[in-house]
């Protein structure tokens, strides 16, 4: 029998993640398991009652790219994977958007993916569109013998355009956003093109919305490697995300043998009203 301080120098490392990303990893020497009961969906009620009050300009949205504040009703799915030890995760179905406002006319959104994962955008209206500024991220490992909470934050410095108003179809420019996270080997730099498809239309609750569709890909470099390929349509009018796809992969080679972290998922908003 192994004395217990060579168990717990044996104990699992669990690496964080940056940018949006679920970067999370860890190893141990005995067998670990998921507990996927205590991962499920966020209600709107739960969702209300974090949010309290939306945000201290209740303004009706009616500005370019600031959509109303409010709790929003977004559907979806995912899968959340790690390889060693093989985890996995589920996201959705109903997926709890949080429009919260800031100061200088920017805004906040939070999508809780599940009660053990949340992701956030810090966007801000400007006369030529919509810039990205900052975000954050949390996500929690439920394991066997202990839970592990993960979180980031990130800049992007200078804020990166996500909507131009001056745009066609095909148009591309680069971003670039820098984050750090609990348990991370340092910085890690997201970086890559941005291309604007070209104007759509979503059926969202039954409402005929025009929509713009972009198209990020971003590599990460630092602390953790991987890509992020993700597209997004935002509302034409208000800047308000409708739908997201995303694939996401990054490895961490800081740990014995390195892991591997995958995501993949989509949500679409459900109605245009908030509550």
């Amino acid at each position: 029998m192994r004395e217990p301080g060579r168990r717990r120098r044996h104990r699992a490392r669990i690496v964080g993640a940056i940018v949006g990303v679920a970067l999370i990893a860890g190893v141990t020497t005995f067998v670990v398991l998921w507990n996927r009961g205590s991962s499920r969906p966020v209600s709107m009620g739960e969702a209300r009652h974090r949010a309290g009050a939306p945000g201290t300009d209740q303004s009706t949205g009616a500005e370019p790219f600031r959509p109303a504040a409010g709790i929003y009703r977004y559907r979806g799915e995912g899968t959340e994977h790690l390889d060693m030890p093989p985890l996995t995760q589920t996201q959705g179905p109903g997926i709890p958007g949080t429009v919260t406002h800031l100061e200088g006319q920017c805004w906040r959104l939070r999508v809780d993916y599940s009660t053990n994962h949340w992701q956030s955008w810090d966007y801000c209206p400007t006369g030529s569109g919509l810039t990205e500024n900052a975000g954050a991220f949390f996500q929690r490992l439920d394991l066997v013998v202990t839970k592990v909470d993960t979180s980031s934050a990130y800049t992007c410095d200078p804020p990166v355009d996500a909507i131009r108003t001056t745009q066609q179809a095909g148009d591309q420019w680069m971003q670039e956003c820098r984050g750090t996270s609990t348990g991370s080997d340092g910085e890690v730099i997201s970086s890559g093109p941005y291309t604007y498809v070209g104007p759509e239309h979503l059926d969202i609750g039954g409402t005929n919305v025009a929509a713009l569709h972009y198209h990020r890909f971003r590599n990460l470099t630092g602390g953790q490697t991987g890509t992020e390929d993700v597209n997004v349509w935002f509302d034409a009018a208000t800047g308000l995300p409708l739908r997201n796809q995303r694939v996401i992969t990054v490895h961490s080679g800081a740990l014995i043998g390195g892991v591997t972290y995958q995501e993949n998922g989509s949500f679409q908003l459900a109605s245009m009203n908030p509550t």
